[in-house]
């Protein structure tokens, strides 16, 4: 096999398998999104509740919490705005379509490879 297709293969598959990875991500941040929206929707279903806040690494204060009070919810880079219960709802959904679109084009970027890899085999196999 020719040193500059077992690069070119070598390279594809490192592509892949970074691809594969970051769909990983994507997923796990799906998954917290939803918990952080199952969280939204049972702190807006009882009318007050106690709830621990985390402090830090492993520590948490018990908080009186009303539905009408506000949430402290990140846009991005750090920063912080008050939403109420609704309005971070609002920000979840964005976040998530978003991701959903990102794993999307990964997705289809892992295919394209795919497709890419199978050529090139195909090829090698239709050579020999």
């Amino acid at each position: 096999m020719d040193q500059q297709i077992v690069q070119l293969l070598t390279q594809m598959n490192q592509q892949h398998e970074g691809l594969q990875e970051q769909i990983k991500a994507v997923e796990q941040q799906l998954l917290e999104l939803q918990r952080f929206r199952e969280e939204l929707d049972a702190l807006a279903s009882k009318p007050h509740s106690q709830i621990l806040a985390p402090l830090g690494k492993s520590v948490f204060a018990p908080v009186n919490f009303t539905p009408s009070e506000k949430v402290f919810v990140e846009v991005g880079a750090g920063y912080f705005v008050k939403k109420n219960i609704s309005e971070a709802k609002l920000v979840v959904e964005d976040q998530t379509k978003r991701f959903h679109e990102f794993k999307a084009q990964l997705s289809a970027e892992m295919s394209n490879l795919t497709a890419q890899l199978e050529q090139i085999f195909n090829g090698m196999n239709n050579s020999q």
